[in-house]
């Protein structure tokens, strides 16, 4: 099948060959998250099918837009993972994502949640003129899955995976950062509640309230 093109000397356009097909974003969405194996991105991506996952991962590795990785042993297994040039695609998707969210409202029966989802939501809300105070290492855990935050000047990095002596660690449930995403709960109330709690630096949590546009509760 031949690809389609607007056929215009534009960036924008050539940016759009590639990325507006079907699903395209949506894998360099989950690669921003740290490498992934086939099956993972399967899983992640419920509904794009074998075919088409093969298909677009073809077209973005023949972009050097994603590559291949061998994760060392024991894992040992073949993993895609953004180039630099797919790198340069995390302020355009946090850009969209931050634009998206207003837009998202209560999920709708049959949409997918998942944690991955909601962990990207939390990048796109980052605030990157925010104080340098929050600066730092967080872990997030979200219904027992671990993800390492990283904020350093300005900058909001969401990986997968544990924090090495983090600040703080933030555990929390998919049901309340979908309320606060969606501004039906408050941050506030879910640290009343206990839905959301926070280990560590008291402070921590004015700072990353602040960071993320969020009410911070008045005893900070």
């Amino acid at each position: 099948m031949t690809k389609r093109s607007y056929d215009e000397y534009c960036g924008l356009a050539v940016a759009l060959d590639l990325l507006g097909e079907r699903w395209t974003m949506l894998i360099v969405r989950e690669l921003l998250m740290g490498p992934k194996r086939f099956t993972d991105l399967l899983t992640g991506l419920p509904g794009i099918g074998t075919g088409l996952l093969t298909q677009r991962l073809r077209e973005l590795e023949e972009a050097a837009v994603i590559e291949k990785a061998v994760l060392p042993p024991p894992a040992a297994s073949t993993v895609y993972q953004l180039a630099a040039d797919g790198q340069a695609l995390r302020p355009v998707l946090l850009g969209l994502t931050r634009w998206g969210l207003r837009r998202l409202g209560t999920p709708a029966e049959g949409q997918a949640v998942n944690t991955n989802l909601l962990a990207f939501a939390m990048a796109a809300r980052f605030n990157p003129q925010s104080s340098p105070a929050a600066d730092g290492d967080y872990e997030l855990r979200v219904d027992g899955n671990a993800f390492h935050v990283a904020i350093t000047n300005g900058d909001i990095n969401i990986q997968a995976g544990t924090a090495h002596q983090p600040r703080a660690t933030i555990s929390t449930d998919i049901a309340t950062l979908v309320g606060i995403n969606n501004g039906s709960s408050t941050l506030v109330e879910a640290l009343t509640r206990q839905s959301l709690v926070v280990d560590g630096d008291p402070e921590v949590i004015a700072n990353l309230a602040t960071a993320f546009e969020l009410s911070a509760p008045t005893n900070t």
